[in-house]
């Protein structure tokens, strides 16, 4: 569902039910068999994307009142990518992207006023998997997925305020998985990001209130793998999160009151291979909640907060390097159960 209004006012109630599955799936296969490495495309790229209920809402010169229900019960919403190329050359940039969302609400309002209440509940995997086999390639490679189950942003300029009521509730798996198998690789990465939860509103002027709850009750996944014989570059990361939030006001008034419970815990795991190379980077990061908020300091903000996080699951990081020969390595594991940063800074 898309909505807009302008120079009047608007009041929306939506209600989105999916029971069934959905899913986006693409392939590219190379059937060079011979020993020259014919070229599979210049560039090559690759993109799915795999959406459950989707809605979204634009204001201009108006104010507008939203209450939006979305409630998944269906199997999965997965998207998939994969490219085959074992015998043959991406010359110029190889990229695949997956993009998996089960929910998803996005809102924008410029010059007037956004009042919005919403509940997002999912018992619906959310599923994202890029693979890459790939003989040589002298150019960059971007491989990445990305799973998401509930999402929830709205953004508005400077002459709008805000105030949001979201409710997420997720019970079934969040799962990304990126992976590349290269020969002679130059510059090569591979990424995987999987929230259960995901809250992001942004202000540039007028006033925000928000109050989130979020509670995660299944797992996240996110799984970060490349390999190459030889290779330039070789960057490799990976990041899960249960329970995200982000409010930003770049004005006066910022009024937050949130909640997240993480049950699902998260796992996540980003591993590089290489045989004869040079530089390669890995980072593994998972979080069972998450917070930043903040304020305009210029503006004398008004900064109100209340923030309860609790974590009951589980939260692991695994960095993983295997190399024969090589000039660096720089690797990272980070797993935080609850984190919450509150700022007043910047303005205009």
């Amino acid at each position: 569902m898309q909505g807009g209004n302008q120079t009047v006012r608007a009041d929306v109630t939506s209600t989105q039910t999916l029971s069934g599955s959905v899913s986006a799936r693409a392939a590219v296969i190379g059937t060079n068999t011979g020993a020259e490495d014919l070229s599979l495309g210049t560039p090559v790229s690759v993109t799915t994307q795999a959406v459950g209920n989707y809605m979204s809402h634009v204001a201009q010169d108006g104010d507008v009142g939203v209450t939006n229900h979305q409630t998944s019960t269906g199997t999965a919403v997965s998207a998939w990518n994969d490219i085959q190329a074992p015998n043959n050359a991406i010359y110029e940039s190889g990229e695949g992207d997956a993009v998996a969302e089960v929910n998803h609400q996005a809102y924008q309002v410029s010059n007037g006023r956004l009042d919005a209440q919403s509940w997002q509940s999912s018992s619906t995997e959310a599923r994202a998997d890029v693979s890459a086999t790939v003989h040589y390639s002298p150019s960059v490679n971007l491989y990445k997925a990305s799973a998401t189950n509930n999402s929830y942003e709205a953004f508005s300029d400077q002459q709008g305020s805000q105030a949001h009521e979201v409710h997420q509730d997720q019970t079934a798996m969040t799962h990304a998985r990126a992976e590349i198998y290269g020969g002679n690789m130059w510059n090569v990465a591979s990424q995987g990001a999987a929230v259960a939860n995901n809250t992001d509103i942004q202000n540039a002027g007028g006033s925000l209130d928000v109050i989130n709850d979020q509670h995660q009750g299944g797992n996240v996944q996110s799984q970060a793998y490349a390999a190459a014989d030889e290779y330039g570059t070789a960057d490799v990361s990976a990041s899960g999160i249960g329970n995200r939030l982000a409010a930003g006001n770049n004005d006066v008034t910022l009024h937050l009151d949130n909640t997240q419970i993480s049950d699902g815990g998260v796992d996540v795991t980003a591993t590089f291979e290489g045989n004869t190379g040079y530089d390669s980077y890995i980072s593994a990061e998972a979080y069972g909640n998450q917070a930043l908020a903040y304020a305009c300091a210029e503006c004398k903000a008004d900064a109100n907060i209340t923030s309860t996080q609790v974590n009951n699951g589980d939260v692991n990081a695994t960095s993983t390097v295997n190399v024969n020969q090589g000039r660096s390595i720089v690797s990272s594991a980070r797993a935080v159960g609850n984190s919450a940063t509150y700022y007043v800074s910047g303005g205009k």
